[in-house]
């Protein structure tokens, strides 16, 4: 499944970590303790004026229209993490309808509930409805907006900042360009409480973390001891520093360069790292392995390659 077009959006706003741990009531000892061994300063946020969520992926879809130079999607996937994400009737898949990218939509489809792994499950959605021929092109979407959230839920205690940052892709079935290979998808249902787990089973879920990566990267296809570079969810960086001591992964391969600006933001963040990646103008890699974890247990992972034969008007 060739990736088409890629894109995101950050927003310019930021909330210092300090502010975000106090508010949860802990103290500022502890927030220091946590940028120290977690590597998160700040995350992202959108400006203090609240807006539309729809309106955070209009620059997405107009970046998306610039670098496409394919047929339109005729299929439209909204993927996000967290379970309400706009007013009844102000879905992103109704709202954005009349956008010039989204014209030849014919098909829409939300994926939620799947936290921060959601983008596989949509990838392998596109794929299926790609290879029975029900569309020949497919746009995902994917962010989750804090703006109604209380500062304090943005702190996950041992093991996360919540940021905001948005995405956008095309795939199709055409050759050539960058291909995503099949998604590996993991359910574990011993880890079915979430967020709202007791100490004891967070701790269960945060110790299970290497495990689970090592299994969905093994079936990916990882290669441990080559050059290609790990894309992963930002949960934190001890928890890759963790990974690499026990699987003996050389630590800069993976990829943590917008963990300290934005944090963790639900679904999106290896695919911020990818959009990053194919943009770079020293981009020397022809394949990465992008990665997530879950709450809830969902896990995701799967290995885009560059192919090297004709593309037929791929962009990137």
């Amino acid at each position: 499944m060739r990736l088409a077009a890629i894109a995101t959006h950050i927003p310019a706003g930021r909330i210092d970590a300090d502010d975000i741990v106090r508010a949860a009531g802990r103290p500022l000892s502890e927030a220091r303790v946590f940028k120290h061994l977690f590597g998160i300063e700040q995350v992202s946020a959108s400006d203090a004026a609240p807006r539309p969520l729809a309106a955070e992926f209009e620059p997405i879809l107009d970046r998306l229209l610039d670098d496409h130079s394919g047929p339109r999607p005729d299929a439209m996937i909204y993927v996000h993490g967290l379970p309400l994400q706009y007013p009844r009737g102000r879905s992103p898949l109704t709202v954005l309808g009349s956008h010039p990218m989204l014209a030849a939509v014919k098909f829409k489809y939300e994926v939620d509930q799947h936290n921060c792994s959601g983008m596989f499950w949509a990838l392998e959605m596109a794929r299926h409805l790609l290879q029975g021929g029900i569309v020949h092109s497919v746009v995902i979407i994917a962010g989750d907006s804090h703006t109604n959230v209380p500062l304090a839920d943005r702190y996950v205690p041992g093991c996360t900042l919540m940021g905001e940052a948005y995405c956008g892709l095309v795939v199709d079935q055409e050759g050539g360009g960058w291909q995503f290979e099949p998604m590996v998808l993991h359910m574990r249902p011993e880890f079915h409480f979430g967020r709202a787990g007791t100490a004891q089973q967070m701790s269960a879920f945060f110790s299970g973390h290497s495990t689970m990566v090592k299994q969905a990267l093994d079936e990916a296809g990882f290669d441990w001891l080559g050059p290609a570079p790990l894309l992963p969810h930002n949960v934190n960086r001890l928890a890759w520093q963790q990974l690499c001591r026990e699987h003996g992964l050389e630590y800069g391969r993976v990829d943590l360069s917008l963990l300290p600006d934005v944090g963790h933001c639900y679904t999106s963040d290896p695919f911020l790292l990818l959009c990053e990646l194919l943009r770079s103008s020293e981009i020397g890699a022809d394949a990465a392995t992008l990665v997530s974890v879950g709450m809830g247990g969902f896990v995701g992972a799967c290995t885009i390659h560059k192919h090297m034969s004709p593309s037929n008007g791929a962009s990137r």
